[in-house]
């Protein structure tokens, strides 16, 4: 076929399959790749970060900052890239000379990763249905006083609703409760405030602990009971720390007492051999000390707010701890699943709300969403990234000036280059394992199934008993146009010991929308629409063999299974 004949007809696929607007599924288009330290577009991908890093690293785009990252998958225990810079203006007399994937860093809030964990470990889901009332004394005091004081009761502005608060709220930070208590106050600038207009402060609202003396649980409280709420109950995510302290002590009661970074070692580091973490300040000499109040950023105390920003990492364990998540090591598959959800908005439509997941959207043919958690205390930075459709995800430390900036950089350059690559690699594998013809000995049944520009597998023809099942499912979709059909299997999570479920999305014939009412993806409403004999006309089951390649498939409403052919 002349060229460019195969160049219009090509054009002419694309343009038909922008025109069914195809609407997919939420969620993994293809089977989450494995082996992807021996994929050729994933290691052509991280040869690219590497690069990219490192020139931007070199063109100070980082400030100075040294940095630590490993990219990994849930297929194996080893990095699929582990990278690190040091930078110059580090302190080698009290730590490190050259940063490693067991350096320690200081991961600041991504340390409410363990608070979270460790509940969903100690209890599942149902301690976060509970008031926080039933596992905090003070706050059940504060509540029953709510209740009893019509004043405060009346006083909405002044008064937090401690007896609305669930553990849930706290944890996803809807909780609308104060950011902090005493910590990083700027009464410890009082001067430089004055000078600024504001006026000085008498004694008795001056928070008695802080820095550099951290807070005891009665000093927290205290103060805590006296800060006004920021917004209502479930009104709208309130980034707080405070939130994750309580979550600490919820942790402990949990535990019958037992302290935090005891249930810490017990249930997470030392199941996971994370022997670079650390709840408390470690030696100095594991870790990567800037040159610039890098000294006083390692030892600085935060006491019991720990749970939300104290703990001490390194690239290595993050990774071991992120392949955790995504494997259910420590959890059931059901509970994982439940986690990894948003549970509010922001005001980019971009950027949603976990427990306490900060959800990122990337790509434009489809959403792929990381969860990820990122921490900042003083000089020190992390990014946690997990990316469920692919089984994936990568952690960024940095120390430094500026490292906010730096790891949200760095964060999208790996994205960017990352991401592609594993939907594609997820794609060559998804081909590899289930495209080719099924069909009966007869050759009066049969079924092809490929991949295209779109997503998810693509039946391009099926016959069954000498019927074409194109007309037939046009009829059953309300379709009239042979081109506006398309028939696409999407996987479910759904599997057997070999055997993988699939079900067909079949775009319905829509008009061009001009706002989300009229354009909006419906093809979560459209699945299993249909069933025949209880059994929906878009189930498809592929058979595998041990090497999880496809040898038949059963389109499950015709009551027949159709072998691979070739």
């Amino acid at each position: 076929m002349p060229l460019h004949k195969l160049l219009l007809l090509l054009l002419l696929h694309i343009a038909v399959i922008d025109a069914i607007h195809l609407c997919p599924l939420q969620g993994p288009i293809w089977p989450a790749p494995t082996g992807l330290s021996n994929d050729a577009t994933v290691q052509s991908a991280l040869k690219n970060i590497t690069k990219t890093i490192q020139n931007a690293s070199d063109a100070g785009n980082f400030s100075g900052a040294s940095l630590s990252l490993e990219i990994f998958d849930t297929s194996s225990s080893n990095a699929l890239l582990t990278y690190a810079h040091t930078a110059k203006e580090i302190n080698t007399t009290l730590g490190v000379s050259k940063v490693d994937e067991n350096t320690v860093f200081r991961i600041g809030s991504t340390s409410k990763m363990f608070p979270m964990l460790l509940l969903l470990i100690q209890g599942g889901f149902s301690p976060l249905q509970d008031p926080i009332s039933k596992y905090i004394p003070e706050l059940k005091a504060a509540a029953d006083d709510l209740l009893g004081n019509s004043t405060k009761r009346n006083n909405g502005i002044d008064y937090t609703r401690w007896n609305e608060i669930t553990v849930g709220e706290l944890a996803s930070h809807l909780a609308g409760i104060a950011r902090d208590y005493g910590v990083l106050d700027l009464t410890e600038q009082a001067s430089l405030l004055q000078s600024l207009g504001f006026p000085a402060l008498p004694p008795a609202q001056i928070p008695p602990c802080g820095v550099p003396n951290p807070c005891s649980r009665k000093q927290f409280f205290d103060g805590m009971l006296q800060s006004h709420p920021i917004v209502p109950t479930s009104s709208t995510p309130i980034y707080s720390n405070a939130a994750f302290q309580v979550l600490g002590y919820v942790v402990e009661a949990l535990a019958n007492g037992k302290d935090f970074e005891k249930v810490m070692k017990e249930k997470i580091t030392k199941p996971l051999n994370m022997a670079h973490t650390f709840y408390t300040t470690p030696n100095s000499s594991l870790g990567v000390i800037p040159s610039y109040q890098g000294e006083y950023w390692w030892d600085f105390d935060i006491g019991e707010e720990a749970p939300a920003g104290g703990i001490f990492s390194s690239a290595k364990d993050m990774s071991t701890f992120g392949r955790a998540i995504l494997n259910s090591t420590l959890l059931p598959q059901s509970t994982t699943r439940r986690w990894l959800k948003p549970l509010a908005h922001t005001s980019s439509i971009d950027y949603a709300v976990g427990a306490p997941w900060e959800i990122l959207s990337f790509g434009n043919e489809r959403p792929i969403d990381l969860y990820t958690k990122s921490g900042d205390i003083g000089t020190y930075s992390c990014v946690l990234s997990l990316d469920p459709d692919h089984s994936a995800g990568f952690v960024l430390l940095g120390a430094g000036n500026n490292t906010h900036v730096s790891l949200a950089l760095a964060s999208d350059l790996v994205s960017q280059s990352l991401l592609p690559a594993l939907e594609q690699a997820a794609k060559n594998q998804a081909h590899a394992r289930f495209a080719g013809k099924y069909a009966l000995g007869t050759g009066n049944s049969s079924i092809t199934i490929t991949t295209d520009d779109g997503p998810a597998l693509v039946v391009t023809s099926w016959v069954n008993n000498g019927t074409n099942m194109f007309p037939s499912y046009m009829a059953l979709s309300g379709i009239t146009d042979p081109s506006m059909l398309s028939i696409r299997l999407y996987p479910t999570g759904l599997e057997s010991p070999g055997q993988l479920s699939f079900r067909a999305v079949i775009p319905p014939p829509l008009p061009s929308g001009i706002g989300p009412f009229s354009s909006s993806c419906i093809s979560w409403v459209t699945v299993d629409g249909s069933v025949y004999g209880n059994v929906g006309i878009d189930e498809f089951v592929f058979n595998l063999d041990g090497k999880g390649n496809a040898v038949s498939v059963s389109p499950r409403v015709l009551r027949t299974v159709l072998p691979k052919t070739k």
